[in-house]
């Protein structure tokens, strides 16, 4: 009740008030600092593509904390590849205190439309997408959708990228390392889902800022930095010196020993 008033005085995102609530977890600047940003410039529509262990998955239970403290979200659907659902729900539970249901556990097998019953979710994409969970999951109302190893919906063809699209839901942060493998229109396609319009037609995008014979070098790179910086937050090992050690290779030379028989 007390921060409930605070909250209605100050309703804000320039203070966390998730931040005494987490456990087991020092949290570094930059992600205190990105899920701050996403909450209060992005407007909960993001895309976190910060570089291979830098922790998007703690900013992502950051801003859910947050939203959930406020009053603003109830229901969570978090989308994952198989193999890591189990560490979502450790990780979620372990450090966040949330606990939710997984897509294999049995008490959400035992339940004719599961997808319904529960607030909080972490199920597998690739079991999301198909017959008979794909229409339940799309008759379902999220506020708040996460979806780790995103860059498996660069293709707006799959089934995968058009669940998510057709999702119905407030909030949406895409997690990936790699937005861009092959193609910038991968990125496109990304931002697409997040905000449509924000980088206009696959078309005129392409046009702008692609070069002609080379699908991976950008043009008016200035003018699409800017554009995608309203959605895309990705923080670098060299600018947030969460690993300050640095590696050594050394060699140990070793005498071959031959045994007689």
């Amino acid at each position: 009740h007390r921060q409930a008033l605070d909250l209605s005085f100050s309703p804000g995102f320039d203070a966390l008030i998730s931040l005494p609530v987490v456990k087991n977890l020092i949290p570094f600047d930059y992600q205190i600092n990105t899920a701050r940003h996403v909450l209060k410039n992005l407007r909960g529509r993001a895309l976190l593509c910060d570089e291979v262990g830098l922790g998007k998955t703690i900013e992502a239970g950051f801003i859910a904390m947050e939203y959930l403290l406020r009053g603003l979200v109830r229901r969570i659907l978090i989308l994952t590849p198989p193999s890591l659902v189990e560490q979502w729900r450790l990780e979620m539970h372990s450090k966040f205190n949330l606990d939710f249901v997984t897509y294999d556990s049995d008490s959400f097998r035992a339940r004719s439309n599961p997808w319904a019953c529960y607030p909080l979710i972490i199920a597998s994409l690739d079991t999301a997408k198909r017959t008979p969970h794909r229409e339940m999951v799309l008759e379902a109302n999220y506020d708040l959708v996460i979806v780790d190893e995103a860059h498996h919906l660069k293709n707006q063809r799959t089934q995968a990228y058009q669940l998510v699209a057709q999702l119905k839901k407030k909030y949406i942060l895409l997690l990936t390392a790699t937005p861009v493998e092959n193609d910038l229109e991968e990125l496109f396609n990304l931002i697409t889902l997040l905000a449509p319009g924000q980088l206009e037609t696959a078309s005129s995008f392409k046009r702008k800022y692609i070069t002609r014979g080379d699908p991976l070098k950008p043009r008016n790179t200035e003018a699409l930095k800017r554009l995608v910086r309203e959605i895309m937050v990705r923080n670098r090992r060299s600018d947030t010196a969460a690993i300050i050690s640095r590696r050594k290779a050394e060699i140990i030379r070793s005498e071959e020993r031959r045994v007689g028989k």
